[in-house]
């Protein structure tokens, strides 16, 4: 039998080329398409559950979920150092986890209600925004001071803590007062875990309206749900 000689069919490899490429645009398009479609509904948490953050200057503190009422569930919080030094209990909403009361050392805390209030506003997805306003006590002007905080989800990401690593929300946060005459702005990001039920991290970018902050960096190092 004579050697015949079969020239390479480039044709033939170029569509399969343009077959994988065309497979693989497809397949980042669909991926990213469920990654923007993806939504965090509202947390069930049981009793008992705990969750352990350490921020950059070195402090710990835990918060437990102690119980619930109604449609409420009911946290405890110790603050170690600092402004919020002192033993909390923390009240949100089943439906949103808006927040709607705040006890501080056996005295509700309504300023701190407000600060706190919808910080979270659940379902969370990529795109949503929300925004509420509140009153604080400003140690820089020694007044109440009206603010307005700007939320939105920019985005899901993955983020490594001390306790692991997840797939997060990222939350942009811009904080501005209102009224003063000299009004200022900072913004600060927090991502938040399905999978852990919280925020894993959250930063503060550097500014004047952060200058009263103890710290610009805080991360779970530990959690447990029961």
């Amino acid at each position: 039998m004579g050697f015949i000689y079969e020239a390479p069919n480039y044709k033939k490899g170029v569509d399969e080329m343009r077959r994988m490429f065309l497979g693989c645009i497809v397949f980042l398009f669909l991926a990213s398409s469920v990654w923007a479609q993806e939504r965090c509904e509202t947390p069930v948490i049981n009793v008992g559950s705990k969750w352990t953050v350490k921020a950059d200057n070195g402090w710990e503190w835990t918060t437990e979920l102690i119980g619930e009422e109604k449609d409420t569930y009911v946290f405890s919080w110790v603050f170690p150092e600092g402004r919020f030094k002192g033993e909390w209990k923390l009240f949100y909403s089943k439906k949103n986890m808006n927040c709607i009361k705040v006890i501080r050392d056996g005295k509700e805390d309504k300023e701190t209600r407000d600060v706190f209030r919808k910080f979270y506003d659940f379902p969370l997805f990529t795109g949503k925004k929300w925004s509420y306003r509140y009153t604080a006590f400003s140690e820089r002007t020694r007044r109440d001071v009206d603010i307005i905080s700007e939320l939105s989800v920019v985005g899901v990401e993955e983020v490594e803590a001390p306790a692991g690593k997840f797939k997060a929300f990222k939350v942009k946060v811009k904080s501005s007062t209102m009224g003063t005459g000299r009004d200022v702005s900072g913004v600060s990001y927090y991502w938040y875990s399905p999978d852990a039920k919280v925020r894993v991290k959250q930063e503060w970018e550097p500014g004047e309206f952060w200058r009263e902050l103890e710290y610009t960096k805080s991360e779970l190092i530990s959690f447990e749900l029961k």
